[in-house]
C-alpha cells in the first residue's frame, strides 16, 4: 500500500460526530474523485476501504445503496448513483459556500476539506525527500472558488494548471505537516517529521564527511609537495643550503611522513606550531623550485 493510499485511509477513518460535517466530507469526496453528468454521481476511489467507507456516507446523506465495482487497474473502485441534490450542489458550487449550503458548522470546512483529499489528493512519500502533496478535481476545472477557504484555514496553497485542471499543490514539508495534522493524519504527518530529521542528520553526517574527507586529501597533496621538494634536495646535495634550522625541519619531516603537522611540531625540539612549521616547509619547497627553474 503506498504512503497516499495510507494517509487518506487514515483520514476517511476519522470520527465525524455530527450530521452536517459527515455531508460536508463525501461531498469533499465527489469533489475531488467523481465525474458529474445531469444527476448521475460516478465516484472513483483506490480500495475497498474507502469504497466501504464512502458507501455508508453515501447511503447516510443520499440514501443510495451503492455497491462498488472493480474497474480499470490498480485496485480502483465505481460507485455510481443518482442524487438530484448532490448533482444540484456541484453544479452551483462556486456559490454554495457563499450561500452557506455548505458550511453549518465551524468543522464543516475541514470535513469538507479532508473529504476533498481522500476523493483527489496525493501526497509523496516522505523517505524520497521530494515532498509534494496535491489537491484536484476529477469534474471540476476550475476550483479557484477554494482559495479562501484554504486562506481561512490557514493553509498556504499553490495553484496551477495541468493537463488543463487545476490543481492546488505543497512542496515545503512543514507546510504538508501542517495540512496533514488539519485534517486528522496525524499519524503520516509524524512520518513527515521524522523523515525531515533523518534526513537532516544524514546531510549533517554526509557534510561532515566530506569536509573531513576534503581535508585529508588536501593534508595529502600538501604532505607530499613537500616531501617531493625534500627529497628533490638531498639528491641534489642541496639540502644542507638550508640553514641550520629548515634542514631540521627537512629532515623530521622525511623521517616522519604520515603523521599530521601538529604532531610532527610536538615532535621538535624546540615544538613548533602548525603554522609556524608549514611555513618553514613553504620556505623549504620555494628554495627547491627556485633551483629547479634555473636547471
Amino acid at each position: 500500500m503506498s504512503f497516499s493510499l495510507e494517509t487518506k485511509i487514515e483520514v476517511a477513518l476519522f470520527p465525524l460526530k455530527k450530521q452536517c460535517c459527515r455531508r460536508a466530507f463525501i461531498l469533499g469526496v465527489i469533489l475531488g474523485g467523481a465525474d458529474i453528468s445531469d444527476d448521475e454521481i460516478s465516484l472513483y476511489l483506490e480500495s475497498d476501504a474507502l469504497s466501504e467507507i464512502a458507501s455508508r456516507f453515501i447511503k447516510e446523506q443520499f440514501g443510495r445503496d451503492v455497491t462498488p465495482v472493480k474497474t480499470g487497474g490498480r485496485g480502483i473502485r465505481l460507485l455510481s448513483f443518482v442524487s438530484k441534490s448532490a448533482s444540484a450542489f456541484f453544479k452551483n458550487i462556486e456559490t454554495s459556500f457563499s450561500q452557506e449550503k455548505l458550511v453549518k458548522c465551524p468543522e464543516c470546512l475541514v470535513s469538507f476539506i479532508r473529504g476533498f483529499f481522500v476523493g483527489g489528493g496525493t501526497v509523496s512519500d516522505p523517505e524520497k525527500k521530494n515532498y509534494h502533496l496535491e489537491l484536484k478535481s476529477r469534474a471540476k476545472e476550475n476550483i479557484s472558488f477554494l482559495i479562501p477557504v484554504f486562506e481561512e484555514l490557514s493553509q498556504n496553497f499553490s495553484l496551477s494548471v495541468r493537463l488543463g485542471k487545476q490543481t492546488f499543490y505543497l512542496k515545503d514539508s512543514e507546510a504538508i505537516e501542517g495540512f496533514l495534522f488539519l485534517i486528522g493524519s496525524s499519524k503520516q504527518a509524524f512520518s513527515f517529521v521524522n523523515a525531515k530529521i533523518n534526513h537532516e542528520i544524514k546531510n549533517d553526517i554526509n557534510r561532515r564527511t566530506n569536509c573531513e574527507t576534503g581535508n585529508i586529501a588536501r593534508s595529502t597533496a600538501s604532505a607530499a609537495k613537500h616531501l617531493g621538494a625534500i627529497r628533490f634536495l638531498i639528491e641534489r646535495g642541496r639540502l644542507s643550503e638550508l640553514g641550520p634550522e629548515l634542514e631540521y625541519t627537512a629532515t623530521m619531516r622525511l623521517n616522519n611522513p604520515e603523521i599530521s603537522l601538529a604532531q610532527l611540531g610536538q615532535l621538535m625540539t624546540p615544538a613548533v606550531s602548525k603554522p609556524g612549521l608549514y611555513h618553514r616547509l613553504e620556505k623549504i619547497c620555494s628554495f627547491a623550485e627556485s633551483i629547479r627553474i634555473k636547471e
